[in-house]
């Protein structure tokens, strides 16, 4: 099958020019888990010409039945996440570019991913990384997509969804559209001496850290797919992407935000193309996480 062929079905909805601007897109994954993977698989299948990928855990038996495209008999320890997503995507068209970096993004690596890309999808799970992925984003003046998924167990009744935050050329942030929590940022990005610190004063359990909560693999799809269509709908020109999508997977609905950013947004607009003057790097010195 041609590649003509292949991709009939799209250019039925948004023409040969689009299915075009999506191969010549490049997007970078930060985050190759849970909702990392679903964006993987959709994006290599809508033809996407580059997929940069940074993740730098392992599979593991506990994440096992949420990582798209991990077979039963993938070794644990032993099996990358960023190999498992490169498999995935060869497989549906090994003519993508695919370049894995197996460490965090806080790396030098991982700022040349981000440099390199023209879209990032965040798919990270703390506060401390959502906020340096706004900061250098915006700094690189690219686009950056965040996912995010809630699941609240102890709700009555039970509370469970997401949200796709569209940052586009400085116009908006998780910050001025109220979607990040910079206390938790702050003690995320805490060093590791200041945290245990913090945790002897107010009594923290050290067992208590680290936990992860509950992830199923259809609600990550389900943000993965709204924020995939609204990268689709943007670099196609179909129409201007959404700023911010919440679903409500407890009530069946996904409402669009009204809200209004922040017209003087430090985060956003005032580190907006500022390059090596926003100093982004010094994290990467840090090492905070």
């Amino acid at each position: 099958m041609s590649h003509d062929d292949r991709f009939n079905r799209n250019e039925l909805f948004f023409g040969k020019e689009g299915q075009q601007k999506l191969r010549s897109s490049r997007c970078a994954i930060i985050g190759v888990s849970g909702l990392g993977t679903h964006v993987a698989q959709q994006t290599a299948l809508l033809g996407v010409g580059a997929i940069d990928l940074v993740e730098p855990k392992e599979l593991s038996k506990e994440n096992r039945n949420r990582f798209i495209g991990a077979w039963h008999n993938d070794p644990i320890p032993g099996t990358s996440k960023t190999a498992i997503a490169m498999r995935l995507i060869n497989l549906i068209d090994p003519t993508i570019e695919v370049v894995t970096v197996a460490d965090g993004f806080v790396s030098s690596a991982g700022y040349d991913a981000i440099r390199r890309a023209d879209y990032i999808f965040g798919c990270v799970d703390n506060e401390g990384a959502r906020l340096i992925l706004t900061e250098v984003c915006a700094a690189y003046a690219k686009t950056y997509i965040d996912l995010s998924t809630d699941i609240d167990p102890k709700s009555e009744p039970m509370k469970y969804g997401g949200r796709v935050h569209f940052g586009l050329k400085g116009e908006s942030c998780l910050v001025c559209m109220d979607e990040l929590d910079l206390q938790e940022a702050g003690h995320d990005l805490e060093s590791e001496a200041f945290q245990r610190n913090r945790h002897a004063i107010y009594g923290v359990r050290t067992s208590a850290l680290g936990q992860v909560g509950p992830s199923v693999v259809s609600i990550n799809g389900v943000v993965a797919s709204l924020a995939v269509t609204e990268f689709m709908v943007h670099v196609t020109g179909i129409h201007a992407p959404r700023r911010l999508l919440t679903y409500h997977g407890h009530t069946g609905k996904v409402t669009v935000s009204t809200n209004s950013p922040n017209e003087g947004c430090y985060y956003c607009k005032g580190l907006w193309a500022k390059g090596a003057l926003a100093d982004v790097e010094h994290y990467i010195i840090s090492q905070r996480i």
